[in-house]
């Protein structure tokens, strides 16, 4: 399989979850592929389980210093940089509605939930607008699509992933570059079942069984891989500037 062939990505938390099964599809489809997670052990063994394709870089995306650096030895090592998959983000358990919410929380899931894309963006975007082409794929959420979610912090750096991404693409097409966003719903990576599932339930925010809520059920970290697959390579060169949920159509009804 080289839908990927040729080019090199850049996968923000790439040591778990959905950025875990990114790495392993993007180096299965041909792709370089950067681990940059500030998880050393993680990230380790997330492109060690990738194969030769991978490489594990740490950063920490909410420091400018650190992306600057992966972003340079990136460069150094493949030459040139084609996908930016800004999966590195989530939230927390003490998000509340905003008057009820402390401010602490604002600023741990806004530095990494909306800084993180923006500073990778911000160090990536120029090699990419001097090579003529790139897709960024930054992760937004079904939450930012609905009205009624608790975490209103999460939701409000959720929200703004997307209007930042229509920015990219309407600012950077003229240059080339792709700029998408995806919507997951709740999927079941380590940190999900960890937190929210009992038993058989998925509970989420006081929510009954959030699985009655997914016509085709709760998916796992590789249905949202496929999404971003497709974004990244050349099949979805008319995409541009989209929200594209993920959620079992969960936000149209």
């Amino acid at each position: 399989m080289t839908r990927l062939a040729g080019k090199v990505a850049i996968i923000t938390g790439g040591g778990s979850g959905i950025g875990r099964a990114s790495v392993r599809l993007f180096a299965a489809e041909g792709a370089k592929v950067v681990v940059a997670e500030l998880n050393e052990q993680l990230g380790e063994t997330s492109a060690a389980e990738a194969g030769e394709a991978a490489r594990f870089i740490r950063t920490d995306v909410t420091d400018e210093d650190s992306v600057k650096a992966m972003v340079a030895r990136t460069r150094e090592s493949f030459g040139r940089i084609d996908v930016l998959l800004n999966c590195a983000g989530g939230s927390v358990m003490e998000d509340r509605p905003v008057a009820d919410v402390d401010l602490s929380v604002w600023d741990r899931t806004i530095a990494l939930d909306m800084k993180g894309p923006f500073l990778c963006c911000r160090h990536v975007i120029p090699l990419m607008v001097a090579q003529g082409q790139g897709s960024v794929v930054n992760f937004s959420s079904v939450v930012a699509l609905r009205g009624n979610h608790y975490a209103h912090v999460y939701t409000s750096a959720k929200g703004g992933i997307i209007a930042f991404t229509q920015a990219l693409a309407g600012a950077y097409s003229p240059k080339g570059i792709r700029a998408n966003a995806i919507c997951p719903g709740v999927i079941l990576t380590d940190r999900v079942k960890s937190r929210f599932v009992d038993g058989n339930a998925i509970r989420f925010g006081g929510m009954d069984n959030l699985t009655q809520r997914y016509p085709f059920g709760v998916g796992p970290p590789e249905d949202i891989a496929n999404v971003a697959l497709f974004l990244a390579s050349d099949e979805s060169r008319m995409v541009n500037g989209a929200a594209i949920p993920a959620e079992g159509g969960m936000s149209a009804y």
